[in-house]
């Protein structure tokens, strides 16, 4: 893992990846997050999404509950990758700048941002 995600803006987004073979556990753990940690859970994309370079679920959560929600996740999330990015409004930036990762980093897809 990289530099770990450090709980400096309002709000945050972290995108757990998963194919079809990690699928169930992805999902397990997306439900298990939302009823451990009262986040919400978006929809399991099993496509590609914005820069997101594999299957996708967003979980939303704030800087009252990230202390909670970060190590939760990297505890439970077996072999998965998953994307943590602050919300600040500037897409590129928060996709860069103000992203971590829990587990191995996977190239995402930057070409959507650019002007």
């Amino acid at each position: 893992m990289g530099t770990p995600p450090e709980n400096i803006h309002p709000a945050y987004h972290a995108h757990v990846y998963f194919d079809a073979e990690s699928a169930a556990r992805a999902r397990r753990l997306c439900v298990a997050a939302a009823r451990a940690l009262d986040i919400e859970v978006g929809r399991f994309h099993e496509k590609l999404v914005g820069p997101h370079p594999c299957w996708s679920c967003q979980l939303k959560f704030d800087m009252a509950t990230f202390n909670d929600v970060i190590p939760w996740l990297d505890s439970h999330r077996d072999d998965l990758t998953i994307f943590v990015h602050g919300l600040t409004g500037d897409d590129l930036t928060d996709h860069t700048d103000h992203a971590h990762w829990l587990g191995d980093p996977i190239p995402l897809d930057l070409s959507i941002f650019k002007k």
